[in-house]
């Protein structure tokens, strides 16, 4: 076997194993994904629902009536979501989990996780929306005197 056919064999073989390597990791990365299905609350209770499948559900909070008990092991936080649309279809929520600070000024939740045999459903990831912090209020006091200032230099209209 001459020189360049062992280098040549070296490098396909060095590829081939890189190749491999790769595809491994991908496929491990695919299995271990895990798909949640995304319905409303509506959907949600309407719809056939399979006890051994993940899904992802997006509604209102209802904060009002949250219990949140820290004497229980573990530790729950149990509240009402609904469709905005049809605020009377509540889906009950039970998240196990340390009481998220923003939770009382929530406007709405996506949670994730299975529902049980007695239609309630247990979340493992609990994602709160809450009004945004960014919408325009009313000019301060100094906030109209800078606009006046630069009003009058021509430089804001």
């Amino acid at each position: 076997m001459d020189l360049s056919n062992k280098k040549n064999l070296k490098v396909l073989v060095g590829t081939l194993v890189i190749v491999v390597a790769i595809a491994y990791l991908i496929l491990s990365s695919l299995s271990t994904v895990t798909t949640a299905y995304y319905l409303k609350v509506g959907e949600a209770l309407q719809g056939n629902i399979d006890l051994d499948k993940s899904y992802r559900i997006e509604g209102k909070i209802d904060v009002e009536k949250a219990t949140y008990n820290t004497k229980k092991t573990p530790i729950e936080l149990k509240f009402q979501i609904y469709d905005e649309d049809n605020p009377d279809q509540k889906l009950t929520v039970i998240f196990k989990d340390v009481k998220p600070d923003n939770f009382q000024d929530a406007t709405g939740a996506i949670v994730e996780g299975k529902f049980q045999q007695d239609g309630t459903f247990n979340a493992d990831i609990l994602n709160l929306k809450c009004p945004s912090k960014y919408e325009a209020g009313e000019p301060t006091e100094y906030e109209g005197r800078v606009s006046e200032f630069l009003r009058s230099l021509g430089i804001k209209s």
